[in-house]
């Protein structure tokens, strides 16, 4: 059989080496070719999370930009990073974003078209080829108060969008394609209340684009499963004025009981470093189930 063919959108990312890939077997479509390999997931019985951030090597992932550009900056303007996100949102079941991630993304639409222009056509036929039987993912927009910002993902989204929010939160929004999904007031709002939310709808494959309190909550619940991790060639500082986060916020483990993770793969981009980490325990019991 032929390999899959490569529009210009998808030629125009530079060459990702591979260094490390538990992954066996051919790819299958044009995304995974340029990717190298095949990226799938586990078929688990609860939602299986999976993360997706850019950190300079001191580990900044956020530059305080407010303006749209601060994730573009922080990486370096890397297209395999952008590449490897635009295929992450296409395996999505659902992309969960913070409503701090909202607003400090302007203009933005969560799709993988967003990030490559030209290549919807090669991110439909992986995502069809992972079994799902819409074209995008839908997104979710995580406010504890129920505030949200003016924003185009809201006036006019390019997917199904949801809003998840405490009870008696105000609806901010009234926008026609947009639901609101709702905790008990006075319930605790954190990631595990978030993932049987998720699992309620149906949702297997949750890719969670930060921000980090968000994914702190997760964390505090132990309910991230793999992450993906761009490591951009820079250092970014921190001081008084400009505090800049690191991945997980509002969480720490205790010295004895730190999340570990096991390298599912490793790819080089010029002198960026593409990680895959998934935790421990679910790699063993991945293997158990497959024995």
């Amino acid at each position: 059989m032929s390999p899959p063919s490569t529009t210009t959108a998808l030629a125009s990312v530079p060459s990702i080496d591979v260094l490390y890939d538990e992954s066996s077997g051919p790819p299958q479509t044009a995304c995974e070719r340029v990717y190298g390999a095949p990226l799938r997931f586990p078929k688990a019985a609860s939602p299986y999370v999976i993360s997706d951030f850019v950190s300079t090597i001191d580990g900044v992932v956020s530059l305080g930009l407010h303006d749209g550009t601060d994730s573009a900056v922080l990486g370096g303007h890397s297209a395999a990073d952008r590449f490897v996100m635009a295929m992450l949102r296409a395996a999505a079941d659902v992309i969960v974003v913070g409503a701090r991630t909202l607003a400090d993304s302007v203009g933005h639409h969560w799709t993988p078209h967003a990030l490559l222009p030209g290549a919807e056509a090669d991110f439909a036929a992986y995502r069809l080829g992972l079994g799902h039987t819409t074209a995008l993912a839908p997104l979710v927009i995580v406010t504890a108060s129920g505030r949200l910002p003016e924003h185009v993902a809201l006036r006019h989204p390019a997917t199904k969008t949801f809003v998840l929010a405490n009870e008696g939160a105000p609806r901010t929004s009234t926008a026609p394609r947009v639901e609101w999904l709702t905790v008990p007031d006075g319930g605790r709002f954190d990631g595990l209340v978030l993932r049987t939310v998720l699992a309620e709808r149906g949702w297997n494959l949750v890719l969670c684009e930060g921000g980090p309190m968000l994914l702190g909550s997760l964390a505090g619940a132990d309910a991230i499963d793999e992450m993906f991790v761009t490591i951009a060639p820079s250092t970014a500082g921190r001081d008084a004025e400009h505090p800049r986060p690191g991945m997980i916020e509002g969480f720490a483990a205790p010295p004895d009981s730190l999340r570990q993770q096991e390298l599912v793969s490793a790819r080089r981009a010029d002198s960026h470093l593409l990680l895959r980490y998934r935790r421990r325990e679910r790699m063993r019991s991945i293997a158990s189930s497959s024995s």
